[in-house]
């Protein structure tokens, strides 16, 4: 049994730290992904942009709905917009319940976020989906 256990950090240091906590316990490198890995850069008023790229949580929506079996649409669309809010999402693959009740302990040890508490504050203040260009 393949299972993808997902956790939302708001602070990068924790999530860091859950991420090397699960592969200290043995979870293998290629199974833990941290996304985004690092801070967004700093943008000035007055830097002009060359190029025009997706943004990072169009590219993390396109990720979680390629994992999501069920309602991609609202899980791919809530984890992108954690992304663009400024969280980060940590995710590991667990082949077994043992594994996936440890990564859980980990991951909550951590400070992960409770992601449908989250989003269903966002929708109280008017949010319905996921926007790549949306001001954060």
């Amino acid at each position: 049994m393949e299972l993808i256990i997902i956790g939302v950090y708001d602070d990068l240091t924790h999530a860091r730290s859950a991420k090397n906590d699960l592969i200290a316990s043995g979870f293998s490198r290629r199974d833990v992904q941290l996304n985004p890995d690092h801070d967004p850069p700093a943008t000035s008023a007055s830097s002009v942009q060359k190029e025009k790229k997706a943004p990072i949580s169009s590219s993390i929506e396109n990720f979680f709905q390629s994992l999501i079996v069920g309602d991609k649409s609202t899980y791919g669309n809530v984890y992108a917009e954690a992304v663009r809010r400024g969280s980060y999402v940590l995710t590991v693959d667990v082949g077994s319940d043992e594994r996936r009740r440890l990564a859980e302990e980990i991951m909550g040890r951590h400070g992960s976020v409770d992601i449908d508490e989250r989003s269903a504050e966002w929708v109280r203040h008017g949010w319905s989906g996921h926007d790549p260009q949306a001001k954060k």
